[in-house]
């Protein structure tokens, strides 16, 4: 197992689609592995890798990252709600820390177990990715996150709620694997990716292909980021 894991409840089709132009311009190697890929140069190895959507399905593989040894850090990428007043659809949140509304570590974790992410890790990483997102026209944010247990339960209260207690973005996800990674003692931060803002109604799109082109760009600028980190 790689000392550096990269994990996503999405598809790792979807999340990772432009891959091979990444690792083509890093100058990479990698393969698929089960979910995932095994990427490395000469120097470096890294596992990027599916963990499931849904509170539930994430806290399992989570659990599983964390109880490896080898395991230093860990990388989540992901997309979420934007909630936060200034907040744009595309934009990209590198949250401190999380609210946990998760629900599925509650006997194994006390509630208020921290869901923090690593200081220096975050840093390391939002300078990665700020070039990109300066390119694409985009903002990275660095500001509090929040996860709930399931989807039907972001009812407009809730997100009000979790908006007047400073969160500017919401998924199902990212807390569970804060909260287990800092009981474990392993480096953690998350890049989450604004796909909708639930509080503000749907965004006007020129086109539906150039929705999903930028998609793919905010994507593909994000593991550029990563790889930028983890390799160079």
């Amino acid at each position: 197992m790689p000392s550096s894991v990269v994990i996503t409840p999405l598809k790792v089709e979807e999340c990772f689609e432009d891959f091979r132009s990444v690792t083509n311009i890093e100058r990479l190697d990698f393969k698929r592995v089960g979910n995932g890929f095994l990427v490395w140069n000469e120097k470096r190895q890294a596992l990027f890798c599916e963990g499931g959507t849904g509170a539930s399905n994430f806290a399992d593989s989570s659990y599983v990252l964390c109880h490896c040894p080898k395991v230093k850090e860990v990388i989540f990428v992901g997309t979420g709600g934007g909630i936060g007043e200034y907040m744009r659809t595309a934009d990209i949140n590198m949250p401190p820390s999380c609210i946990r509304l998760d629900k599925v570590l509650e006997g194994f974790l006390p509630v208020k177990a921290p869901a923090k992410a690593s200081q220096g890790l975050l840093e390391k990483l939002k300078r990665s990715i700020e070039g990109a997102a300066r390119d694409l026209g985009i903002r990275v944010h660095s500001g509090i996150h929040a996860t709930v247990p399931f989807f039907m339960s972001e009812t407009k209260q809730l997100l009000t709620n979790l908006q007047k207690q400073g969160a500017i973005s919401v998924d199902m996800e990212l807390s569970v694997l804060y909260a287990l990674a800092n009981h474990y003692n392993k480096k953690v931060t998350g890049v989450v990716r604004i796909g909708d803002l639930p509080l503000g109604g749907l965004p006007a799109w020129k086109s539906r292909s150039y929705k999903l082109q930028l998609k793919r760009e905010v994507h593909r600028g994000i593991m550029g980021g990563i790889t930028t980190y983890i390799f160079e």
